[in-house]
């Protein structure tokens, strides 16, 4: 997590946006929630420490970059979604009931008020960042209108180029702009000829494998610096106490004897491995799914029981992990066999997994029996979990 908050502030004093994207479950809302957290603190605690969550001997480190862009900060939070629109990013226009009847009132959207804030002669706001969780959730490219221009640095005040703002929905008179209502109930007014600030900063998340999110197009991505999120089996191993070097790859003699955070490990390490050579690596699963599943309590310290921590396992097997697969398998259920060893068990011993039979037809279907593994004997969970990690 370090490394990309780094980026993002290597990609600000580049004059450049973010945009961190992966697959669901890797830290990517997090992150951005807690640099929005640093950047909302006093600026004494700006330069204090950061946060590593996946570090649990020193999750507190000292930042080896400075925040690159001028402060006070100020920090908003929006996420996009399907009714999001213009209005809400930009500029709408609201009824508001007067004197003289029934009439439209522009005001102002998150970009556009950030432009405002920094504008406001009695602001003490030099700098605005604007976080935007899921951005490929609404269609971005509407959202932002003819605004994505502003996107880039080069076209806004002190850029190469700097644009005047296109805002034909406000009237002007005698070179400024009507009134626009702001949050909080401020007021503002644009002159003719205005351009956009150079302190305004996006960044932004995108589910790279989201079926109903809108893909962002190319004009709006090659705005941001991209900065992938991977899945990261060292935040599970440093959780757990474990490492790639003490971890033994499993093998016919030793397979039987994983520990349940051993199995856990190495079963998240071969699905994915299958996912991205079958499907993409930015299908695979993120390691966030598996963070539940704790070595002791979270509020005395004391040790779980090995037999607690696969009932864990399973539970967050059948409620996460398994509707991810299925997911990303949808009309391919022989993949998904294959991918559980359906075919293949172990020379002895239940596993979870079979293919459906039908009432008085002993003959298998090609389609996997309905299951809840943590329902099952614990022996058989052992058994089915260790299996897969082979």
């Amino acid at each position: 997590m370090p490394d990309a908050i780094k980026n993002i502030l290597l990609s600000w004093g580049r004059g450049r946006n973010a945009l961190l994207y992966g697959p669901p479950a890797t830290g990517k809302t997090r992150l951005i929630s807690e640099l929005f957290e640093i950047l909302n603190s006093p600026p004494e605690a700006e330069q204090g420490i950061w946060l590593d969550p996946a570090e649990t001997e020193t999750p507190f480190v000292r930042p080896e970059l400075e925040i690159p862009i001028p402060r006070p900060v100020k920090v908003v939070w929006t996420t996009f979604h399907q009714s999001y629109g213009y209005e809400d990013f930009v500029l709408g226009l609201r009824p508001e009931m007067t004197s003289e009847g029934t009439q439209l009132r522009p005001w102002s959207g998150v970009f556009l008020d950030a432009a405002l804030e920094i504008s406001d002669p009695e602001t003490d706001v030099n700098s605005v960042v604007i976080f935007i969780d899921e951005i490929n959730r609404g269609n971005a490219a509407r959202i932002f209108g003819e605004f994505m221009t502003f996107l880039d640095f080069d076209y806004r005040e002190e850029g190469s180029v700097p644009l005047p703002l296109p805002l034909r929905q406000l009237s002007f008179e005698s070179g400024v702009s009507e009134e626009i209502r702001r949050p909080g109930g401020k007021t503002a007014t644009i002159p003719e000829g205005f351009t956009f600030p150079k302190h305004v900063y996006v960044v932004s998340t995108m589910n790279s494998v989201d079926r109903a999110a809108v893909p962002i197009d190319s004009a709006l991505a090659r705005r941001f610096d991209r900065i992938e999120m991977r899945p990261n089996l060292d935040v599970l191993g440093k959780l757990w106490g474990l490492t790639r070097e003490t971890i033994n790859a499993p093998t016919d003699e030793n397979w039987e004897t994983l520990s349940p955070f051993e199995t856990t490990y190495l079963l998240l390490d071969r699905l994915n491995a299958l996912i991205a050579g079958d499907l993409g690596p930015e299908f695979e699963l993120g390691h966030g799914l598996l963070v539940s599943i704790q070595a002791a309590a979270s509020d005395t310290g004391v040790p779980i029981s090995e037999d607690q921590v696969w009932r864990d396992i399973a539970r967050v097997w059948d409620d996460v992990l398994f509707p991810q697969l299925e997911d990303r398998y949808s009309g391919r259920p022989e993949q998904l066999i294959e991918l559980l060893r359906v075919d293949s068990p172990p020379a002895t011993g239940e596993i979870a997994w079979a293919l459906r039979t039908t009432i008085g037809n002993s003959s298998p279907t090609r389609t996997l029996a309905p299951v809840r593994v943590s329902d099952l004997d614990l022996e058989i969970v052992k058994r089915s979990f260790r299996w897969l990690t082979r």
